[in-house]
């Protein structure tokens, strides 16, 4: 608990708030990076007012800079951490991109982001490369059971004890059902706000802007956030030939035909499903439905929630 109680200003708490939860990770924020993520400050506000704020006595003692990056104060040591972990990122995203060059000639594929830790650049060398995929209504399990099937054929599949630089593939849903604000904690969920922030979607049929359409609720906790332009190391384009294949591809599997696919894939993955024998289990967070599959059999969310609310505690914030 922090010994001498201040009275800070809201955008001073909101300050605060950023770099705590960005604390529990190791990561160390940049001015540009306060401003974009700053969480639920009074309203939008400019660079210049967050850096002013940064400058002030009242946050002296709680947090602190060097070489460019803010962060808690006596937390200087994740700068080098932050440092340490890029190029594993990198190595990452090169692997989710040829990934990805390979998957974006599957029908039915809207988009593929990158997501969690590794999304910006905070993944650990032992860690996994996590997708999340955007997926045509009406083809939401032809289509997993194809990209799991070409994923695995890759090599690149997790599973097991097999993790490191393995790509996960643990959350699609459907192009029409995009508002993701009923699977959100209540009162609060900072991780599932942070988790929209840092998606780098490296494959994008349009399906991106739609997706923040969709959740504009973030602008409530994020009101400076803008998403982040991938450079095209790190993403993928489709060409003609890519294009005429998937649609070809997709022409032939609209009508009956897919229909009955759909459902025989529906089928088989639902029965696999059942037999995990963690799927009842309360530790096994898992929505499946027509226009949304999400496995996780460890949603860390409260205890990522429980985390910064201790932070904030020490830093004298209700």
């Amino acid at each position: 608990m922090n010994d001498n109680p201040k009275s800070f200003t809201a955008l001073e708490t909101a300050i605060l708030k950023t770099l705590a939860y960005f604390d529990i990770f190791d990561y160390p924020l940049t001015l540009v990076e306060i401003h974009k993520w700053l969480y639920r400050p009074p309203s939008a506000c400019s660079i210049w007012t967050v850096s002013q704020a940064l400058l002030g006595e009242n946050l002296k003692g709680l947090a602190e800079s060097n070489n460019g990056f803010y962060f808690l104060a006596g937390r200087r040591e994740i700068i080098a951490t932050r440092l340490d972990r890029y190029r594993p990122a990198e190595k990452k995203f090169r692997i989710a991109r040829k990934a990805a060059w390979w998957l974006r000639r599957l029908p039915f594929l809207k988009m593929i982001a990158v997501c969690n830790n590794a999304g910006y650049n905070n993944a650990a060398p032992s860690s996994d490369i996590d997708f999340f995929i955007i997926i045509r209504q009406g083809r939401l399990y032809l289509t997993r059971l194809l990209v799991t099937l070409a994923v695995s054929l890759l090599g690149r599949r997790r599973h097991g004890k097999k993790i490191a630089d393995r790509v996960c593939l643990s959350f699609y849903i459907a192009d029409r059902h995009l508002n993701l604000a009923d699977i959100a904690l209540k009162p609060e969920d900072i991780y599932l706000v942070y988790w929209f922030a840092t998606l780098a979607p490296i494959y994008d049929q349009g399906a991106y802007q739609e997706f923040l359409a969709a959740n504009a609720w973030l602008k409530d906790y994020l009101p400076n956030f803008y998403p982040a332009a991938l450079t095209g190391r790190r993403k993928i384009e489709d060409d003609f030939l890519i294009k005429f294949g998937r649609n070809f591809k997709e022409k032939i599997l609209a009508g009956i035909f897919g229909d009955g696919l759909e459902r025989l894939a529906k089928l088989l993955q639902l029965n696999k499903m059942k037999k995990h024998p963690s799927f009842a289990g309360n530790d096994f967070k898992v929505v499946i439905s027509d226009s949304r599959l999400k496995f996780h059999e460890n949603d860390r969310r409260r205890e990522y929630l429980a985390a910064w609310e201790e932070r904030l505690g020490r830093l004298g914030i209700s």
